[in-house]
């Protein structure tokens, strides 16, 4: 039986064991309810403060454990309900007019694709490219407009109960792991096609 608390914990595990690390985690909890939210942004190693200027690639982890998911977690014989989570991958840049939208959205598809092909290979032969934002963020009330940073951003869903056959603690949390494999392979990608002198192929010192 799952618990939202047994979810939290194996995501927190599969997170820091491929060394990503917690910037922001937030929960909306109706206790009446027993509805919660939960998103967690989710970093490389980087350099502080972050600015749009140093900003590496990162991930934004989000779920929604609603009432059904609550019941069943309590033993209560009901149809499972999905249970997705979302990942949006987001790469920031600066004010970077060299490129148009079409080459930075093919940039950011190539990185997910190769990241797929190293864990998923076979899968990977039939994926469609993903689906690619390009947000462009002007400095406030500068005229002419100027360009502060680009965002480029992209989400997926993965409904945990669909991967999860054998329902027991191990194999979550096994999945998991491997679905953070993939997200770090995906940021690091990331990194090294928008950020290749930046942090996006940051090693520590001791492990340089």
């Amino acid at each position: 039986m799952l618990t939202y608390d047994d979810l939290v914990a194996g995501l927190e595990d599969a997170w820091l064991a491929v060394g990503l690390h917690e910037h922001l985690f937030l929960e909306s909890i109706t206790p009446s309810t027993h509805d919660r939210t939960c998103k967690i942004e989710l970093f490389p190693d980087h350099d502080d403060p972050l600015t749009s200027t140093n900003m590496p690639p990162y991930l934004e982890l989000s779920f929604a454990w609603s009432p059904v998911h609550q019941l069943i977690a309590e033993g209560r014989d009901l149809d499972i309900e999905p249970l997705d989570l979302t990942w949006t991958y987001i790469a920031t840049l600066g004010d970077r007019q060299d490129h148009t939208d079409a080459e930075l959205v093919r940039m950011f598809q190539r990185a997910v694709i190769h990241a797929f092909q190293r864990y998923y290979p076979t899968e990977a032969t039939e994926m469609e490219p993903v689906a690619v934002e390009v947000r462009r963020i002007y400095l406030p009330g500068s005229q002419p407009l100027h360009l502060d940073y680009i965002q480029i951003v992209s989400s997926t869903m993965t409904d945990i109960f669909e991967q999860w056959a054998e329902r027991d603690l191990i194999g979550l949390r096994m999945l998991l792991r491997l679905e953070f494999q993939l997200a770090a392979a995906i940021i690091s990608n990331l990194g090294d096609a928008f950020s290749p002198r930046g942090r996006g192929g940051y090693k520590s010192v001791d492990a340089a």
